[in-house]
C-alpha cells in the first residue's frame, strides 16, 4: 500500500516545490507522510464539505491547488470555516497536501492545461510575466466576440467578459490561470509579445481601463472557472503513476458566484 510521501513524490517529480514563489506555501501542510493510505480526494480548495467528502471515500490525503493554510494563523477559531475544515480533517487523521504555483508553472501544469483546453497550439512561457503565463497560436482566427464565446463553453463559465472591439481579430492568445495575469505590466508584456488577447481572473480596473484605451483585447473569466481543471491534472498526474490507489476528484466543492444566466 502506497504512503503519503509517495503521493507526494510523485507531484513533485511533476512540479518541484522549489519553483513555487517566495510568496507561497505549497508542500505537506499537514500529516504523516509515512502513513499508509488507499485514496486521495483532489480539490481546489478544503472546506468542510471536502473533507466531509474525503471521509465518506476513506481519503487519507487531500490535494488542494488554493493552501488552507496561506496566512500565519495566530489562533484556531472554529467559526471560520477554513479553521473548522482545517480541524475536521486533524480529527479524522486526513493529510492536506497544497499543490499551488509550482503546479501553475509546472510544464504541462496549471497553465499549459488551460492553454491546451482553449486550443492553443505549441504554446510556450510568456518571458517576464510572474505567473508564467503562457502565449500560443490558434489554428483559426476569430473575432474576440466569438472566442469569447467559445472560452465561455470550454470552461464553463457563464460570467465570461470582454473589453476591446468584439470584431478584432483573434489568432494569438496569452492565458494565465487565475489572477496570473492581473497587471498593468503583464497585459503590457503579453501585447509586445504578439498576443492578440489576454484570458485570465480578477483583473482589477486599472488593467481594465489601460486595455480599454490602448484598444487591447482581454477576455475576464471566473477563478474557479479557470483552475478547475487543477482537479482533472492531479488525477492524471497520480493516477498515470500505477501506484494502484484511488483518486477522485472532489464532486462537493461548487463555484461560490452565482451564475448570472440564473
Amino acid at each position: 500500500m502506497p504512503k503519503i510521501r509517495d503521493i507526494i513524490k510523485r507531484i513533485e517529480e511533476f512540479a518541484p516545490l522549489e519553483s513555487q514563489c517566495d510568496f507561497d506555501n505549497s508542500g505537506l501542510l499537514y500529516g504523516d507522510p509515512d502513513k499508509n493510505i488507499e485514496a486521495v480526494l483532489v480539490t481546489l480548495d478544503t472546506n468542510c464539505e471536502v473533507v466531509a467528502e474525503a471521509i465518506k471515500k476513506g481519503c487519507g490525503l487531500i490535494v488542494e491547488h488554493h493552501p488552507t493554510l496561506f496566512y500565519p494563523i495566530k489562533k484556531i477559531d472554529l467559526n471560520h470555516p477554513k479553521h473548522r475544515a482545517l480541524c475536521d480533517a486533524i480529527q479524522n487523521e486526513i493529510a492536506i497536501y497544497s499543490a499551488h504555483t509550482n503546479i501553475d508553472f509546472a510544464k504541462g501544469g496549471l497553465n499549459d492545461r488551460v492553454a491546451e483546453k482553449l486550443g492553443c497550439e505549441d504554446s510556450t512561457t510568456l518571458d517576464g510575466t510572474p505567473y508564467s503565463a503562457r502565449i500560443g497560436k490558434l489554428p483559426k482566427t476569430y473575432t474576440l466576440a466569438e472566442f469569447a464565446k467559445r472560452v465561455a463553453l470550454v470552461l464553463q463559465d457563464a460570467n465570461v467578459a470582454t473589453v476591446g472591439d468584439p470584431n478584432m481579430q483573434v489568432r494569438v492568445i496569452a492565458v494565465a490561470n487565475g489572477a496570473g495575469g492581473g497587471s498593468e505590466e503583464t497585459i503590457l508584456q503579453a501585447k509586445e509579445a504578439g498576443a492578440d488577447i489576454f484570458i485570465t481572473s480578477e483583473l482589477k480596473y486599472n488593467v481594465v481601463r489601460l486595455a480599454k484605451d490602448i484598444n487591447y483585447g482581454i477576455i475576464s473569466v471566473g477563478h474557479y472557472d479557470s483552475e478547475i481543471c487543477f482537479t482533472e491534472l492531479i488525477c492524471d498526474v497520480i493516477g498515470r503513476r500505477g501506484l494502484g490507489i484511488k483518486v477522485y476528484p472532489a464532486e462537493s466543492l461548487k463555484n461560490p458566484f452565482n451564475d448570472r444566466s440564473i
